[in-house]
């Protein structure tokens, strides 16, 4: 049984009980849970060795909604948080920490709605990041197909570049994150200007090179090797 028909499933049970006025309510619990799935799905960040997601989600809702899930508001967020745990086991996704939910009450949410925000830490810390659900889509970088492939014990890892301003580093707040010591948090830039993929490095400390060369910007041709403070990766285009 996936995760989604378990909690549904928990809340047909629900319904059984004593708070059946709950779901009488404009909003169910399972268009909230479908809210977080997309926010969750959303905001990957690709690791060298894993596909990380947000940890925190607050799903916001008109107070004429929220005052609704009042009787039951822990459990369900209890709930909604284990639901997010196994669809990230499922899909074979990363969390920092264990996922937590909160639900909250906001005028400026119209009835019948909700605006789930993800961030990766519930610690404030300068490499949150944040999404408003409808999520955004990335821009597709154009109708070929680019991507970086990166050499792994297991073999060739393919990293797809699905938008036009990809950028790479150890912190939390890029693009692609490379989880290897040599790589600088913010450590270089790819955009795709001039029909191609231009690499900018952006004052990292062990540099950034292309065949071998250190460049502080430069065009990236199909086979070109790119290393980032000694990791290396193999630009391919078609």
């Amino acid at each position: 049984m996936s995760a989604l028909s378990r909690f549904e499933q928990l809340m047909e049970q629900m319904v059984e009980g004593s708070v059946a006025r709950l779901f009488r309510s404009p909003v169910q619990p399972v268009e909230i849970a479908r809210r977080l799935e997309r926010a969750m799905e959303s905001q990957q960040s690709i690791s060298v060795k894993r596909v990380i997601v947000p940890s925190f989600y607050r799903a916001y809702l008109n107070p004429a909604d929220f005052a609704a899930f009042q009787p039951v508001r822990a459990q369900l967020e209890q709930e909604m948080a284990t639901y997010l745990s196994e669809l990230a086991q499922e899909r074979n996704f990363s969390m920092l920490e264990h996922p937590q939910v909160v639900l909250a009450e906001d005028p400026a949410v119209a009835r019948r709605s909700i605006q789930v925000v993800a961030e990766m830490t519930n610690q404030g810390s300068a490499e949150t990041t944040q999404v408003m659900a409808p999520a955004r889509q990335a821009q597709p970088a154009r109708k070929g197909h680019a991507l970086l492939l990166l050499q792994t014990p297991t073999g060739p890892q393919p990293i797809p570049l699905e938008s036009t301003a990809v950028a790479l580093g150890r912190g939390l707040g890029n693009d692609i994150i490379l989880e290897d010591t040599r790589v600088s948090r913010h450590h270089a830039q790819m955009r795709y200007r001039q029909r191609r993929f231009w690499l900018t490095d952006l004052g990292s400390t062990n540099g950034t090179f292309v065949n071998g060369e250190r460049i502080s910007e430069t065009a990236l041709r199909d086979g070109d090797v790119i290393s980032l403070g000694g990791l290396e990766l193999t630009f391919r285009d078609s």
